[in-house]
């Protein structure tokens, strides 16, 4: 009888401990189940060059609104890396380039010596004439009227130009190579009736040595092939 209960005991002891076995086992494999089921957060460096490869690839699709949206995205999650302002600044450059480009005239905003000076002598345009030559060039011989801003020192003289936006603005060097920078910058700053005076000032000596001033009058209707130099 003895023998009987001790076998009893025993086997009720191995139940309970196979049963708690595999409650353990199950609570593993749920917990495992359990963790599967939710995804884990990308840390945020991967965050960070996920993004600069969506990036990357927008920007060399031509997406480059897309391209600045996402880079700043990036800058935002991890500033203190150099990759993601690197393509905001490509990408910022190239959506302002693109869009120059784009809508870049046929005449590419070139003024004809003549055309600006039927304007000056029927004052049927008043431009802001910019000499971007160096001020011994300028000292040497200039359009009346302009004013002096050398080239690498247009961005130092922001307060001399004009403070509307649409104001009729007319650049020039010496022969129009240094004008056609100036007038991209200027252009780039917003505004949007600045023009090169085709040839330069070496054009406009010219000119002037060869021909008469035009008679004050109603300026002449371009034809319909001729440019519009107008504003």
């Amino acid at each position: 009888m003895r023998q009987t209960i001790s076998q009893r005991f025993i086997a009720v002891i191995v139940m309970v401990a196979l049963a708690l076995l595999a409650v353990a086992v199950g609570g593993c494999r749920g917990g495992a189940a359990s963790v599967a089921a939710t995804p884990t957060p990308m840390p945020a460096s991967g965050q960070y060059w996920a993004l600069v490869q969506r990036a990357q690839a927008e920007f060399a699709a031509a997406d480059f609104a897309g391209a600045l949206a996402t880079a700043r995205q990036a800058i935002a999650l991890d500033p203190s890396q150099n990759t993601g302002w690197a393509l905001y600044r490509q990408a910022s450059v190239a959506q302002a380039a693109d869009a120059y480009l784009s809508t870049l005239p046929q005449s590419r905003y070139r003024l004809p010596v003549d055309v600006f000076v039927r304007d000056r002598v029927n004052h049927t345009k008043e431009w802001v004439l910019i000499d971007v030559r160096e001020p011994d060039e300028f000292a040497a011989g200039h359009i009346e009227g302009a004013i002096n801003i050398p080239l690498r020192q247009l961005l130092h003289h922001l307060n001399e130009l004009p403070s509307s936006k649409t104001a009729p603005i007319l650049v020039y060097c010496h022969s129009q190579k240094r004008a056609t920078h100036a007038l991209v910058i200027l252009h780039e700053l917003g505004y949007l009736k600045a023009y090169n005076l085709e040839g330069g000032y070496e054009a406009y000596v010219n000119w002037m040595k060869t021909h008469a001033l035009p008679t004050p009058g109603p300026t002449p209707t371009p034809a319909p092939d001729e440019p519009d130099y107008g504003c």
